[in-house]
């Protein structure tokens, strides 16, 4: 039933004649012309109410898409600091270096507990 209710927009040239002689024949052609002026306007507000509404969408997706294009860009250069922090690790790496000064013999002090438990005489007391 998709087809009935579109074919009511369908309007021939004949079909066209008939409503414009009915139109002229119940308002007269006095009121003819001040009816077609206030079509005239509506049509023109409509227009104008149509193209606010387009502009004002645009506008509002244009400062949405500006803002993930920034957090996008602002993901993409941190992502790349990382990416590059990773690789000068990686490469540190494979060359020995740490990029810092040597770590201490024993950061735990484990070495120092056992030496003064094995001075009391060789005794350990524990």
């Amino acid at each position: 039933m998709v087809f009935g209710t579109l074919l009511f927009l369908d309007i021939s040239g004949g079909e066209f004649m008939i409503i414009l002689l009915a139109v002229f024949l119940i308002f007269g052609p006095r009121r003819l012309p001040e009816i077609a002026r206030k079509l005239g306007r509506t049509m023109n507000e409509l227009k104008k109410a149509s193209n606010d509404i387009t502009r004002e969408f645009r506008e509002e997706t244009g400062s949405i898409a500006r803002e993930f294009g920034a957090a996008r860009e602002t993901l993409r250069k941190e992502g790349e600091e990382i990416r590059r922090s990773v690789m000068e690790a990686g490469q540190n790496l494979n060359t020995g270096q740490t990029g810092n000064e040597a770590p201490p013999a024993d950061p735990y002090g484990i070495e120092d507990v056992s030496e003064s438990e094995t001075s009391d005489n060789g005794q350990g007391t524990r």
